[in-house]
């Protein structure tokens, strides 16, 4: 199987994929720095800023990388261009950009999020996940200070914790994390003052021999410019059994994973096609399932229950009630991501079934979390058109069965 590059796979292996909601291809991102236009790159602005007027945020960064962007006095602090545009509507920037010791750019390609960045011509290789306060499918794409701050907390948590986890388990690290510093905020209300994380991309835990990547939607996405391409599930499932294949390599994993993080951690990963990387070695053999985006929502029940301290996390996405638990699992990963794997696996092979799928998914998330139902509602719940004081959508009961795990 010619397998294109990472950069290729998340950009323009993507058509078609993007049908879960009715908000799903929204974008307000300018053309050329959506990630399926001809740009190959784009600059992105550097801000020379002194350190005393950011907050730093540290998990374990390699120290070449640590050097690009922080040194004894200075930060280099990433502004996407478009924000840019109109800086002077922009409190945070209308008060730093003229305090910027230096301008400068680096050259990035834009990944299918849109707001992670893949750096160039860098090494250790890396990306940047910025501040895009512009709407991209239901929301707007911010990252403030308590986004960025428990993204690192997260990652450093699981790197501590790794042997806890599946050896097929792996993710990619956050570990430099920069805001704005915003003395004005009272005290107990959320901040708007942003800033950006710096994401490793070697998957941890780090292995010998060369592995490549391949996102979760590119399995059954189509090809911008090869309009006769098949997908590549198919080319990863060969002459194997299409059923046992995409279970035991793809699916189960991923409820494994998930159950794990949440059974230790409290974690709720977001497991879409999006987030999703398929580790490949180079017999083209999935060893790994890749995770990434650690700004994720945290069940302070289940920490509460495991006797786990709340005190390296901060308040962003702290749950007490269990409707999230749905969206993340139900819908992120069932409906958003397995759906579209058997969809594209018994287009092949018509002989399977949808259950045939289903119902090894429920047995497996029931083996692995027994006592699920003190933690998930009922039914599936999802968002609703309605939105909270920060135009965030509400949740909503959709009163409809779960499909990938047991139906109480």
């Amino acid at each position: 199987m010619p397998l294109a590059n990472l950069y290729y796979l998340e950009r323009y292996r993507n058509k078609g994929t993007r049908t879960y909601s009715s908000h799903s291809s929204y974008t307000e991102a300018a053309h050329s720095y959506r990630p399926d236009s001809d740009s190959e790159q784009f600059d992105l602005t550097l801000l020379k800023l002194p350190k005393d007027m950011v907050n730093i945020y540290l998990a374990n960064p390699p120290q070449a990388l640590q050097d690009k962007y922080i040194d004894e006095q200075q930060v280099n602090f990433c502004v996407h261009p478009q924000l840019l545009e109109l800086p002077l509507s922009e409190p945070f920037l209308k008060r730093y950009l003229p305090k910027a010791l230096h301008i400068a750019t680096i050259s990035v390609i834009p990944s299918s999020s849109t707001r992670t960045l893949f750096v160039l011509n860098q090494e250790p290789q890396h990306a940047v996940k910025v501040h895009f306060p512009f709407k991209v499918s239901r929301y707007t794409r911010k990252m403030r200070d308590e986004v960025v701050e428990q993204a690192i907390n997260v990652s450093s948590e699981l790197e501590r914790e790794i042997n806890k986890l599946s050896p097929d388990f792996a993710f990619l690290r956050e570990v430099i994390g920069i805001s704005f510093k915003d003395e004005s905020q009272p005290a107990g209300e959320r901040g708007e003052n942003w800033g950006f994380v710096v994401r490793d991309m070697q998957p941890f835990p780090r292995v010998e021999g060369s592995r490549a990547l391949i996102p979760g939607f590119a399995l059954y996405g189509e090809d911008y410019y090869d309009k006769n391409s098949t997908p590549l599930l198919y080319d990863l499932i060969g002459s194997n059994d299409p059923k046992r294949f995409v279970l035991d390599n793809i699916m189960l994993p991923i409820i494994r994973h998930w159950a794990e993080c949440f059974s230790l951690f409290g974690y709720l990963l977001e497991p879409h096609g999006q987030n999703v990387l398929i580790e490949i070695d180079q017999a083209n053999v999935i060893k790994r399932i890749v995770h990434r985006d650690l700004s994720v929502a945290i069940d302070m029940r289940r920490r509460r229950d495991l006797g786990l301290s709340s005190a390296g996390l901060n308040s962003y996405n702290q749950m007490q009630e269990s409707a999230f638990h749905s969206i993340v699992y139900d819908r992120f990963m069932g409906n958003h991501f397995f759906i579209r794997l058997l969809e594209c696996c018994i287009a092949r092979y018509p002989q399977l079934k949808k259950q045939d799928f289903t119902l090894p998914c429920q047995q497996e998330f029931a083996r692995l979390l027994p006592e699920y139902r003190d933690y998930f509602p009922k039914n599936i719940w999802y968002f609703s058109e309605e939105r909270d004081q920060y135009n965030k959508p509400l949740y909503e009961d959709t009163g409809v069965t779960p499909e990938w795990r047991p139906a109480d």
